[in-house]
This record gives C-alpha cells, structure tokens and sequence, in this order.
C-alpha cells in the first residue's frame, strides 16, 4: 500500500489571501501551515532568498517581520496592479487587477526582503498571513501570546509528529491533515464533511472502532497508532504514522471490531 503524504495546508501554519513558495533555484524548504490554520505561514528569513507570494485576487494578505522591526522603504514594480500599506512591523499586500506580476522590495530597520509577486483568481489556496521566522527567535514570539513556547492552541511545537501519509479515497473522507502529540491523535476534514468512524488496525489486520471527540476543528483519537482506518459508509481512507509505520503480522483478510 501506497502513502502519500498528508498535505500540509502551507506550514505552520491554513481562506487566506495568497499562496507562498521558494524559488526553486535556491532550493529553499517550503513554508509550512500552523496546525491551527493553514491559512497562516510562517517561512524562515534567509537574505539571499527571493519569495514568491501569489496574491488572490479581491483580498488582502499581510506580511509579519519581527516584532522589533519598523518597515522603512517599500517599492514595487508596478505599482498600479498592487496597493501596499506598510504598518509598524507589517505590510499588507493586494492585487487590484487578475493577473497582476511584478516584484517588491521591502527595507526595514533591520533587514532586506524581495519578493515575487503575481496574483490569480482563484481562492483554492489563500494565505491571510505570511510571518518571517529568524535564526535564534523564540517559539511564542511568532505563534502566540504565552508564558512558555506553546502554540496559542495548548500544542507544543517540540512534541508534535505531522509525519502522517494517507491511502484511499479522500474524496469521500476530505482529510486535511494529521498529527499527533506523543499521547493523542488529531484529524482535521474540510468544513462541512461528513465525519467517518474511527478505527485502529492491529498487527493482524483487525480493525477496532476507538471513542472519538471534538475538540475546536479536530477530531480527536486519544491514543497513537501506527495506522487508522477512517470509514464513511462504503468509502474508507488508510492513516499511517509515518514515524512509527504499520508492520503486518500476518496476511489475511482485514476484519473488524465493534462499528459497522
């Protein structure tokens, strides 16, 4: 069986108003969507590298420097197809034509950001905010107020495992993204699904229907596995644990406990 990867709505972060990607040539990693929104990302400063931000059209995105940070100088290439707004250690971005292309550069106080700019139509993948992380900056400066490096959701970034791969129809099961804490298991599904059963499959291949809640977005499993059948009806999807991989023990058809 086959995983792919869950996506991860870029970064940390999850509609928003523009997608963010790396220039290829640099080879830079991708942003990634909090776990909490997948419309907020966040993408490490490196000044040698240039950003692409697609803009949706008909919406506005924010740009997040550090907190100590004043923005000092914004110039753009066409500045008729975008409107800027600097503010304190923020830029707000947004296209006013469809197909709007240029380049940005922004000079603070501190620092020296260039971007790529275009804009689309569609708001399949939107960014509200794009925030800078930088080298030696603090957890809870840049994912939420708090007294201790922990996301504003109560997640400690240092405990979660989002190496999750999915198999099956995600069609019928609109999974999002999955992660665990070391203790508990969460799915998230686009909005309105229908939400399937939960199941965890044994070294044997025996499926056994585990006690789910709700928990703000997420589906929670309060326990880990190394795989999860998610079932709607006659549709399923497979759930891996990428960091703990399924082993089957022996062949045979799947049965399952409890459920239908």
């Amino acid at each position: 069986m086959k995983f792919n990867p869950v996506p991860l709505a870029v970064a940390l972060i999850a509609g928003t108003s523009i997608s963010l990607a790396w220039v290829p040539a640099h080879a830079a990693k991708l942003p990634h969507s909090l776990v909490t929104d997948d419309r907020v990302k966040q993408v490490p400063y490196d000044p040698n590298q240039v950003y692409e931000i697609v803009g949706t059209y008909g919406y506005q995105t924010s740009i997040e420097f550090a907190n100590d940070e004043t923005v000092k100088v914004v110039t753009l290439g066409d500045s008729i197809a975008w409107q800027t707004v600097p503010y304190q250690n923020r830029l707000f971005l947004k296209p006013v034509e469809p197909n709007a292309a240029t380049n940005l550069t922004v000079i603070t106080d501190k620092r020296t950001y260039y971007f790529k700019l275009t804009s689309s139509k569609s708001q399949a993948a939107m960014t509200f905010l794009v925030r800078f992380v930088y080298p030696n900056s603090n957890v809870k400066t840049y994912a939420g107020a708090g007294s201790s490096q922990r996301m504003s959701n109560g997640f400690d970034p240092a405990k979660l495992n989002l190496g999750y791969g999915t198999s099956g129809n995600k069609t019928a099961i609109p999974l999002k993204r999955a992660f665990d804490d070391g203790q508990f298991t969460y799915f998230m599904f686009d909005q309105n699904a229908e939400i399937p059963s939960v199941y965890t499959v044994g070294p044997d291949g025996t499926e056994t229907i585990v006690n789910t809640r709700r928990e703000g977005q997420y589906l929670v499993v309060e326990r880990t596995a190394s795989l999860f059948t998610l079932r709607n009806g006659n549709s399923h999807l497979c759930v891996q644990n990428n960091a703990n991989p399924y082993k089957r023990a022996v062949s045979g058809p799947v049965s399952t406990v409890g459920g239908n």
